[in-house]
């Protein structure tokens, strides 16, 4: 009996298990395979990408016996086996290619290689005097170590199988003692592929498809769902649809949707990806820009299509990067559990994914795993809802990402927005070809009437003070500040002069499990008062009565609006938009952007949605001069970037480098470190890791380096994790926390007791 792992999965069973695989991602991804055609060059290469673990030494290491593996690779020996099947000197460079680099990248592999020269030196100083016969890594010599019993065996089961797929093999002699090391041969010789040519998107996908295969044949992953029309059957339930609705579901080209808050974006968007998945399969992308819009869609959906709770999702997945807190709501006591059900997730088996544009944007910047991202991007069908809420960078890359997948991997895009300035607009309908734009009939627009807006001359504390007649008699009120301290200063205020009313605060700095509890009890009823920063522009589906907000950007003030009289039933909601800042928010909005907003809408009474985009438009009549620079120079490095991605190449940047670029800094509120150390000594590393709150990196800059002395320390301990012991360290912020208010960046907190550690 071969073995293919050290759990006693056989050799034959593993290659069965992929080939399972295989068959699932041509019935899922059938774009990627009628393109390439490489299904049966796949077939072979699963058969042989394991070829090499018949040598007896990788058996014993196998079986935890004494060996003389010595860390060689069991992927050279399967290249040099399956150079006895016939094949086209093309079919046989992607199927060699993929299999040696499938577990380690051309320069790992590299980085380990011994010349044949190198290798006769070292024998005989050290490995002759040991009695070995020969080098322990002279790979030409190690073939005699095969047993011809064991490859007969093995070939034949191969031949065998090939049949089962209509493969016929036509096998050749190979005498061994010719042969090179395939290092030698493939990997030292192997020259970068041009950019974006044939070959290099060959080579990608494939060497992609292998792995996704290994990876989750290992996993014993004998089915991937897919997502097909009939899936989509609560559509029949949607009565009177708009115009636009109609618009958007009659195509499954590529569309933009400019519609206002309540219009049913949502459904234009899954109408249209019912027309497409009635012409083709393929995977989806729900791309949404921040964490808690992403969960609630992803309830919202699970609900509607599977009718399951989130947690028991087949179809719909959900893709951050706090998706371990997301989950641990459904899931109590039971860790294993959770991080079973976690990992499900990250493996991208659900057809349709909500996530954010980092989970795209991370293939393109090699990180991991990158070619299998490919894989599941191809022929992709991509819904990007709020494009508007991007910065300026992230925009620049996200066009890049349209223009390659449009121009290259036959992706189609459903993209819309409730505000889109026409620049922007036309920045988009430049990389995505063919396409359609849709807005609502200006009857529609004309009929929806919701908010009334007025200036009011000062800032949001002073108009608490104002308004406190129509704050009392309001039934629910939304105060949004621009700055998270000044939104804490703000819920002190109203909870001192408000004791009896309920009241919730959502900003960034509040622990996982604080934030999910704080958004549930903005949907609450009996909240009467929703106080946050811009957080709540478009995290929340939620419906109130009354706004007061700080100034800002008309496109964010409209998502904002947006949260008030969500489906226009109660006449004109009064809307005040402060013409002071609360606080210090330069940084965070161009002055300029703002000061233009604020002078536009004291013209505005009524603010009517057939108005919107000339508003918008006045506003936004293009980029900044600084805005526009960097638009250029971001688009253009990051096409640099993606001409420096190779295949089989070692990955550009881990992923936690990556999102370094755009996360925040995670810290431990000193107060939690207790909670901390006590699930983390239980091994709960998922709720440990709820405790820590994000802060932007200037906020974090500023309490490292201020006055009173270092605010965060960096406090380093040792874990069992995976059966090891690792280091690991967490930064401890000297700051008081609520979860009531969250982190307090203005307030010390210095206490834990020396005694308290974790070697």
């Amino acid at each position: 009996m071969i073995l293919a792992k050290s759990d006693g999965t056989t050799l034959e069973e593993h290659i069965d298990d992929c080939l399972k695989v295989a068959q699932e991602l041509k019935k899922n991804i059938p774009d990627l395979f009628d393109d390439y055609q490489f299904y049966d060059t796949l077939i072979l290469a699963i058969l042989f990408h394991d070829f090499g673990k018949l040598h007896p030494e990788f058996q014993n290491v196998l079986l935890k016996k004494k060996n003389n593996w010595h860390e060689q690779r069991h992927e050279v020996y399967s290249v040099v086996f399956s150079n006895k099947i016939v094949l086209d000197d093309s079919s046989k460079k992607l199927l060699q290619k993929a299999i040696i680099s499938h577990h380690k990248s051309f320069e790992e592999l590299r980085e380990k290689h011994n010349t044949q020269k190198e290798i006769e030196e070292d024998f005989d100083l050290i490995w002759k005097s040991k009695g070995f016969k020969f080098h322990p890594k002279d790979v030409i010599a190690n073939l005699s170590q095969f047993k011809p019993k064991y490859l007969n065996e093995m070939l034949s089961y191969i031949i065998r199988t090939a049949e089962k797929f209509q493969i016929g093999i036509k096998t050749k002699t190979v005498k061994f003692s010719e042969q090179n090391n395939p290092i030698d041969e493939i990997v030292l010789t192997h020259e970068k592929f041009e950019a974006t040519s044939d070959n290099f998107f060959k080579h990608l996908l494939f060497s992609g498809i292998l792995k996704m295969c290994d990876h989750y044949g290992s996993a014993k992953i004998d089915s991937i769902p897919s997502l097909e029309s009939n899936d989509l059957q609560f559509w029949n339930n949607l009565r009177n649809p708009y115009k636009h609705q109609i618009e958007c579901w009659k195509s499954d080209e590529n569309k933009i949707l400019i519609a206002p808050t309540g219009s049913g974006k949502t459904e234009c968007a899954l109408g249209w990806l019912k027309t497409s998945l009635d012409k083709k399969i393929g995977r989806v992308f729900y791309v949404l820009p921040y964490t808690a819009s992403i969960n609630a869609m992803h309830k919202r959906l699970c609900n509607s299509i599977e009718h399951c709770k989130p947690i028991d999702a087949k179809l719909i997945g959900v893709q951050h990067g706090k998706i371990d807190q997301y989950l641990s709501q459904y899931i109590e006591n039971d860790y294993d559990f959770l991080k079973e059900k976690s990992n499900s997730f990250k493996k991208m088996l659900h057809p349709f994914k909500i996530t954010t544009p980092f989970q795209i944007m991370k293939y393109f910047y090699g990180v991991k795993t990158f070619e299998i991202g490919f894989v599941n991007l191809y022929g992709a069908k991509i819904i990007f809802d709020e494009i508007h809420a991007y910065d300026v960078v992230t925009f620049a890359q996200l066009i890049t990402v349209m223009e390659f997948l449009t121009e290259y991997f036959r992706a189609s895009f459903f993209i819309m927005t409730a505000t889109l300035p026409t620049f922007q607009q036309r920045e988009i309908e430049k990389v995505i070809g063919k396409h359609s734009l849709i807005k609502p009939t200006n009857e529609y627009l004309l009929q929806i009437i919701r908010h009334k807006i007025s200036i009011y001359e000062g800032n949001i504390f002073s108009a608490i003070e104002y308004f406190d007649n129509e704050i009392q008699d309001a039934e629910r009120i939304i105060l949004v500040l621009n700055t998270v301290s000044k939104a804490q200063e703000c819920y002190a205020i109203i909870k001192e002069r408000f004791p009896n009313d309920k009241i919730c605060l959502i900003h960034g700095r509040f622990t996982a499990k604080d934030r999910i509890k704080n958004e549930e009890l903005a949907f609450e009823e009996n909240t009467k008062f929703l106080i946050g920063t811009q957080a709540i522009e478009v995290s929340l589906d939620i419906d109130y009565d009354m706004m007061i907000t700080d100034p800002a950007p008309l496109d964010a003030l409209l998502q904002r609006f947006g949260r008030v009289n969500r489906k226009g039933e109660k006449g004109h909601s009064p809307i005040y938009v402060c013409d002071e800042s609360s606080g210090s928010d330069r940084k965070i909005y161009p002055k300029e952007v703002v000061a233009k907003t604020i002078q536009e809408l004291k013209n505005v009474d009524i603010l009517s949605e057939s108005n919107v985009q000339e508003l918008i438009d006045r506003v936004y009549p293009d980029w900044l001069p600084e805005q526009k620079k960097e638009f250029e120079e971001t688009k253009t490095l990051f096409k640099k970037s993606l001409e420096s991605l190779q295949p089989y190449s070692k990955n550009k940047e881990r992923e936690e480098d990556f999102y370094d670029k755009f996360d925040g800094i995670k810290v431990l509120p000193i107060e939690l470190y207790n909670e901390y150390k006590s699930l983390i000594e239980d091994g709960k590393f998922i709720e440990a890791d709820g405790l820590l709150v994000s802060l932007h990196k200037s906020t974090y800059r500023g309490l490292k380096f201020h006055k009173d002395g270092s605010m965060i320390d960096r406090d380093s301990f040792a874990i069992l994790k995976n059966k090891k012991i690792k280091s690991e360290s967490v930064i401890l912020a000297k700051c008081k926390y609520s979860s009531e208010i969250g982190l307090l960046t203005n307030e010390r907190c210095e206490a834990i007791s020396n005694d308290d550690n974790f070697m």
